[in-house]
């Protein structure tokens, strides 16, 4: 009978068991839920107060006035009262503020009328945080000294900054940005103080920097307008340089760069591009940078890349190339110039195709007698060939380097007896005896007229 009643028993005892088990594990489930609930909910207030803390949120952005009459009277104390993504109006007005560190994501607008000045202490604007745009300010009185590089606006080690429409003036230099990613300056115009090369800074200068641009600004009265260093995949468009004491843009070891449609005139010299690669120059005036050795473009130990549609007018040398591999100079217009391109001999293997030479005193100069370089389709307003098939081709080839061009590449000094009558003498000569030439230095096919 117990036997009976304990096998009774035993179904209802597993049943409970079960139930227990079932529960247990319930109760278990629950307690991991919750956990993984608070943890989760731990992480998103933290996440929250990490971006309220250092990201910019418009809706809590503010607006700070600065005027004489303003609550807030100085560019500095506003600056100091400022948050992430605030934005400083400044109203018109001169503004002695002295340098000006940024270490904020904000912006910084003058109305019409606005002057900061520096005090000539140090930098004038030092951006040093990400995201900061400035506009619409007149920015003077850098400071000056023999072992730093004082500037209106310097800017490092930021990306994202902005400056648009700031007229910079009496600063030694202009725009200076080290190490900076994906700034861009705009529309601003930078005349300096340089009275020669060791005193003077630069308009725009730039050392390892990257993604940048400078589209529109004018500089003017700087050592040299642009300058680059160790700065890659930049865009350089329809800027303006004139008079600056050196060049109008220069730069060296800056690689997968373009610059277009930009004007440098009346420089000591145009542009130096020097130890560089895959630089892309197209649509570009290159006027009146004239003096005993100035050019319109030197182009030193650089490869790869291409100059296009540019014109280079009353320059004493338009392009001196020197130590230059696998470049195309193609559609480009030389008018009126000293030289059109003084080529050196050791470059090697570039092609000057489909380019007009017109009014220039020497087309091409040389101080070698052969070449791996390639002249083709060019108009030379000296060609003397015909064309009986009228396929607009000259049917002779064209000699682009002439006695007296030779010899003045190799022995300057003989310039003083350029059109004398031996030289005239000599030229007769050379129509009929040409061995004198660098044979190798010829167009075999001619345009019979100017590309247009």
């Amino acid at each position: 009978m117990p036997l009976l009643k304990l096998m009774k028993t035993l179904p209802h005892f597993k049943i409970k068991r079960d139930y227990r088990r079932t529960h247990l594990n319930h109760k278990i489930n629950q307690n991991h839920n919750r956990i993984f609930f608070k943890g989760k909910c731990l992480f998103s207030i933290l996440s929250f107060i990490l971006y309220s803390t250092f990201s910019i949120d418009p809706l809590f952005a503010k607006t700070l006035s600065v005027c004489t009459d303003c609550t807030i009277k100085t560019v500095k104390n506003a600056i100091v009262l400022a948050q992430n993504g605030d934005v400083i109006q400044i109203q018109s007005g001169i503004y002695k503020e002295g340098f000006l560190p940024i270490t904020k994501s904000i912006s910084i607008i003058g109305e019409e009328g606005v002057v900061i000045d520096g005090l000539k202490e140090k930098h004038v604007l030092g951006v040093y945080a990400n995201g900061v745009r400035i506009k619409n300010l007149k920015v003077i009185g850098s400071g000056i000294s023999d072992l730093s590089e004082f500037a209106g606006v310097h800017a490092e080690k930021v990306k994202d900054c902005f400056f648009e429409n700031l007229i910079l003036e009496d600063n030694v230099y202009g725009f200076y940005l080290a190490e900076t990613t994906n700034c861009t300056l705009k529309n601003n115009t930078s005349i300096g103080n340089a009275e020669n090369e060791v005193l003077g800074g630069n308009g725009i200068h730039l050392w390892s920097a990257s993604h940048n641009q400078m589209i529109g600004n004018k500089l003017k009265k700087h050592r040299d307008g642009i300058y680059l260093e160790f700065s890659e995949h930049l865009e350089i468009h329809n800027n303006e340089a004139e008079e600056n004491i050196r060049y109008g843009m220069h730069f060296m070891f800056s690689n997968h760069n373009q610059f277009s449609k930009n004007t440098f005139k009346n420089n000591s010299a145009g542009v130096a591009v020097m130890y560089s690669k895959d630089i892309n120059m197209q649509d570009n005036t290159f006027m009146d940078n004239w003096g005993e050795s100035s050019n319109g473009i030197l182009l030193k130990d650089i490869a790869d890349s291409t100059l296009s549609k540019n014109r280079f007018e009353g320059n004493t040398i338009a392009v001196f190339a020197d130590g230059i591999t696998n470049i195309n100079f193609q559609n480009n217009n030389f008018i009126n110039n000293g030289w059109g391109l003084k080529i050196l001999g050791n470059t090697d293997n570039n092609k000057i195709i489909n380019n007009n030479f017109i009014k220039n005193v020497f087309d091409i100069s040389t101080n070698t007698k052969s070449t791996t370089n390639e002249f083709k389709n060019n108009y030379w307003d000296h060609y003397e060939g015909y064309d009986l098939d009228n396929d607009q081709i000259g049917d002779v080839p064209h000699k682009t380097i002439h006695f007296f061009g030779y010899w003045i590449a190799v022995y300057p000094f003989l310039m003083v007896l350029y059109e004398s009558p031996v030289v005239l003498f000599l030229q007769g000569i050379e129509k009929a005896f040409p061995i004198v030439t660098p044979i190798e230095f010829e167009d075999q096919h001619p345009r019979m007229k100017e590309r247009i």
